[in-house]
């Protein structure tokens, strides 16, 4: 069973993270944990001190909580393996962070609002939740049915170091799956690459290890706008996590012009 941590808030984000990620549970056997994160105000915008603004802080945080209660009660009229929500205070990254350590969690899951820029994107993967991650994660950026994943492989996601996570993840699980091989240029039109010959016979050797076998083995070199464009179809897009994301070599502008969500593993 995936045991997933999901970050929730009271936003569209949230919304878009939590129906993703029970719609994956009618895929996957999945225990649901969802986790809010109130991080303290600063000072200088707080209406007033002392009791007056604890009152103010705690009668936000009731508000918050009942939207999100609200929100989680609503998913689980369907998904019964749905906890009820955890609430903490204080710095997000590092209480999300300790749960992920502490509670065992196989999946981070959080939320974005359809596309966004790629400095958003590089922001994420730099933070330091990101950086030490102990279980891979997915930014679940639109409300869409799973059918289909698009692994991506090449220079900067090696199959040596996305497979053997991505295999374990979903262990036992039916996927369909496309195998993607792509060389991210400057400039240039998107086209095929060829010869094909050499290019997925490591994926192909790991995937054949647990007994996956892909649809289709895609080899495509292009721009990141236009490959972006592209894989937009997929349900979900699977790749390795930047251990230096300031040089992802193109990755990251990739993955910030596909709507898809995106399943980021640590190599």
């Amino acid at each position: 069973m995936i045991k997933a941590l999901v970050s929730v808030y009271p936003d569209l984000a949230s919304v878009i993270a939590m129906n993703y990620v029970c719609r994956l549970s009618r895929i996957f056997d999945m225990e649901i944990q969802p986790i809010f994160v109130k991080e303290l105000e600063e000072a200088n915008k707080a209406p007033a001190v002392g009791w007056v603004r604890q009152t103010w802080e705690n009668s936000l945080l009731d508000v918050e909580q009942e939207a999100m209660n609200k929100l989680i009660e609503a998913e689980k009229t369907e998904y019964a393996r749905l906890a009820s929500l955890q609430v903490y205070s204080g710095n997000r990254q590092e209480a999300i962070l300790d749960n992920l350590l502490q509670g065992g969690y196989d999946l981070f899951v959080e939320g974005s609002v359809s596309r966004f820029e790629k400095s958003e994107l590089l922001r994420r993967t730099r933070s330091r939740l990101y950086q030490n991650l102990p279980c891979p994660a997915i930014i679940a950026r639109n409300l869409i049915d799973f059918d289909k994943v698009l692994i991506v492989i090449g220079e900067m996601s090696p199959a040596a170091a996305l497979l053997p996570r991505l295999t374990r993840l979903f262990a036992g699980a039916s996927l369909r799956f496309d195998l993607l091989h792509c060389t991210i240029i400057e400039a240039g039109p998107l086209e095929p690459v060829h010869p094909q010959h050499g290019l997925f016979d490591e994926a192909d050797d790991l995937l054949a290890a647990v007994g996956w076998q892909p649809e289709n083995r895609i080899a495509l070199q292009g721009t990141p706008k236009d490959l972006g464009s592209r894989i937009g179809e997929y349900s979900m897009v699977a790749t390795t996590l930047p251990a230096h994301p300031e040089r992802h070599g193109g990755l990251l502008e990739l993955l910030s012009n596909t709507p898809s969500p995106v399943l980021f593993c640590r190599p």
